[in-house]
């Protein structure tokens, strides 16, 4: 593989990562068509050395994991059902997962036996994934109707005031929160990128996947789709829930580009120095966070998976600044 390639490799973010790894199921099944199966998210890819893979998926054999608080229930706007654990003790903590995520995924890696004991923490699974409905429209991934997706899990949890940490695409909604809302505190944003929400290569792959599926879901929504004409591939994976993926991706093209000035409250901005993509947004941003209350960290040899996964990592810079912002703000 050249140089190229490789470059080119990490910089499809876990999203786009699962989408094509959907597909790619899709072409080699033969499973029969049929009316479509509630839309589920994907499973996120686990194979080891795959470019930006989810973070959250133990490699290898199946690892034990702690036992989950029981679910709540939360309801937006739009009437869709929102699924939370909340747990612990102390200010509230609303950490948003990655793409391919769960609130599952923060309990898998110890951030939540790590955090409990200072902070009550509030993790939602995000509409399209986990327990969470998951409407297969365009509008329902609208940025404004994700925030205030946030907000509503919040007023459940009873949390007035809170702190966020957002991995990934939860650090892409908290960026814009933290912008936005005078409810946050604090933000740590981890393996996030500032600008538009998306850019480059995963910005085109994003654009013609909205291309391609957009037009039936819209023939769905119209009552005209006819699934037996579609291609197998193409069969397989609507059945499998690609709508979904393909509306909640495509939505984040008309998110408006977010620059630090905007952040209104103390941010901690973590980035793995091995994560190519994000350190490469992190340097052309490395002049223009003076006067904003956005803090840059890199984390010594960490790659955009272990930015995650070794909750070590990002946790022994996240947790004083958030003890620190919590003290603060009593």
């Amino acid at each position: 593989m050249t140089r190229f390639d490789v470059v080119t490799a990490r910089r499809l973010k876990t999203v786009v990562g699962i989408f094509l790894a959907l597909i790619a199921s899709a072409c080699a099944t033969s499973r029969p068509s049929g009316s479509p199966q509630p839309a589920t998210a994907p499973a996120a890819p686990a194979a080891a050395g795959t470019s930006r893979p989810a973070a959250g998926a133990p490699a290898g054999a199946a690892a034990a994991t702690p036992a989950t608080p029981a679910r709540k229930t939360a309801t937006a706007k739009d009437g869709t059902k929102l699924a939370y654990d909340m747990t612990g003790t102390g200010p509230f903590l609303v950490m948003l997962h990655g793409g391919g995520q769960s609130a599952r995924s923060w309990a898998d890696r110890d951030y939540v036996t790590k955090l409990k004991g200072q902070f009550t923490l509030v993790t939602p699974d995000q509409r399209g994934s986990g327990a969470s409905d998951k409407p297969a429209t365009l509008e329902a991934y609208a940025l404004d109707t994700l925030l205030d997706d946030i907000l509503a899990v919040a007023d459940a949890a009873g949390a007035k005031r809170f702190h966020v940490w957002g991995f990934g695409h939860g650090a892409t909604l908290a960026r814009y929160l933290a912008a936005r809302s005078d409810r946050v505190i604090s933000t740590v944003l981890v393996a996030s990128e500032f600008g538009p929400a998306l850019n480059g290569t995963v910005k085109d792959a994003v654009t013609g996947m909205r291309a391609k599926w957009l037009p039936l879901v819209q023939q769905k929504t119209a009552g005209t789709l006819k699934v037996d004409a579609l291609s197998l591939s193409d069969r397989t994976a609507w059945d499998n829930g690609i709508a979904v993926s393909a509306m909640s991706l495509g939505a984040m093209l008309d998110y408006p580009p977010l620059e630090p000035a905007a952040i209104k409250v103390p941010t901690l901005w973590l980035v793995g120095a091995a994560d190519t993509s994000a350190m490469e947004n992190a340097k052309a941003y490395e002049g223009k966070l003076a006067g904003s209350k956005v803090t840059f960290k890199s984390l010594s040899g960490a790659s955009y998976t272990d930015s995650f996964a070794k909750s070590e990592v990002p946790l022994a810079e996240a947790l004083p600044f958030l003890t620190a912002q919590a003290k603060a703000n009593p």
